[in-house]
């Protein structure tokens, strides 16, 4: 198997079977981490067998305000200190931003963000192919830790609805489980649909997506200069009202992502052809996942932009007979929608880096498995 495992620049990928098996992620690898204004990394593409995964590189010394879809220490230090300061209970929250001062100095010294991360594509939702599922997990780990022996090797967006067989088979192989979200699920495969659609507030957001007088203008019918406008409403939503952490998707990037097929788009435009809402969805053939929603916060609420683009999500999970996972946030508007919620995991080797770097890991696991896991579910977020 060790024959079988590359790692590969893909501005230097010119072998045609490879550019048209695998031409959407060859395409996303080449531009997009430099068309996400927050996020500095170095993307590769691994090879193995068959499968080809977008592999990113941090050596530890990016940007400070890197976003979370590459930096443990803003995951597990600047987001969370930014989600306890909006919980809005200050005898919770002061301990525990007292624990991350605490601690933030120490994992900085422990070089979490040198860092391998396998099938990241830059998203707040990493998915995996479906007829993978890590059987030849221990040897893609001798490789990588041959080919980046100062680096942790992670995987993200692990949760056991999905992927229970991989991460079992992770643990065996000596990775360390890492919680990182709640997130929620709704499960529109054959034969489930019909328990999220018909609950009473998806039933209103079905017949307000119907009246509202919005139509949806599907991906292929945007215009290049439509995409401005789409990249300030995902701003509005996920950077100026939640996180700057947040990844910083530009226009360009949603363009890109449309054009080269591995993002799906779809507008809501008002009857003046002005566009108030944005959905993008990113799927394979078994699960679903939204990492674009933006609408104009400016516009009224009694507008119900995101219960409309909320209702365009799980029609299409139900419709296609997939999986929706809608990533974390909303925690109580989704579970009234149906959502399950599903801890969700970063797994990491760290066994062949000095001992230091290995206890900051098992000591950040056990803080998070003692504490973040009983206060997600406790606080429902």
């Amino acid at each position: 198997m060790s024959s079988d495992l590359r790692v590969l620049d893909p501005q230097q990928i010119d072998d045609p079977s490879l550019l048209a098996s695998h031409a959407p992620l060859i395409a996303f690898s080449r531009h997009a981490a430099s068309e996400i204004a927050n996020v500095s990394t170095r993307l590769q593409l691994l090879q193995c067998g068959e499968q080809l995964f977008p592999l990113s590189i941090n050596d530890g010394d990016e940007a400070a305000a890197n976003s979370y879809v590459v930096s443990p220490l803003t995951t597990y230090i600047r987001y969370a200190s930014y989600e306890l300061a909006q919980i809005g209970r200050p005898w919770l929250s002061w301990p525990l931003q007292q624990l991350l001062r605490g601690i933030s100095h120490w994992l900085q010294q422990a070089e979490l963000d040198r860092l391998v991360q396998v099938n990241n594509w830059l998203l707040s939702t990493n998915l995996y192919p479906p007829d993978w599922q890590g059987g030849e997990i221990a040897t893609l780990t001798r490789f990588l830790c041959s080919q980046f022996p100062r680096h942790a090797i992670g995987l993200r967006s692990l949760n056991r609805f999905s992927n229970a067989q991989l991460i079992d088979r992770m643990l065996a192989c000596g990775y360390v489980a890492i919680p990182s979200r709640q997130v929620y699920l709704f499960d529109g495969r054959a034969g489930q649909q019909s328990a999220f659609l018909q609950r009473h507030n998806t039933r209103l957001d079905a017949t307000l997506l119907r009246n509202a007088g919005y139509r949806c203008l599907p991906g292929e019918q945007l215009q290049q200069d439509d995409y401005p406008r789409l990249a300030q409403l995902y701003r509005q939503l996920y950077l100026e009202k939640y996180s700057p952490l947040n990844p910083q998707f530009t226009a360009d990037w949603l363009y890109h992502g449309q054009r080269d097929g591995w993002l799906q788009l779809c507008a809501l435009q008002n009857s003046d052809g002005r566009l108030d809402g944005i959905v993008g969805w990113f799927a394979n053939s078994h699960i679903l996942t939204a990492p674009i929603v933006g609408y104009d916060t400016a516009l009224p609420q009694k507008l119900g932009l995101y219960r409309q683009l909320t209702q365009l999500c799980l029609q299409r999970a139900a419709n296609e007979g997939k999986l929706l996972n809608f990533s974390s946030g909303a925690a109580d508007f989704k579970r009234r929608r149906g959502g399950v919620a599903e801890i969700e995991y970063s797994m990491l080797y760290v066994r062949h880096l000095p001992p230091a770097r290995q206890r900051a890991w098992h000591v950040l696991g056990r803080l998070l498995h003692g504490i973040g896991i009983p206060l997600m579910r406790r606080l429902k977020l």
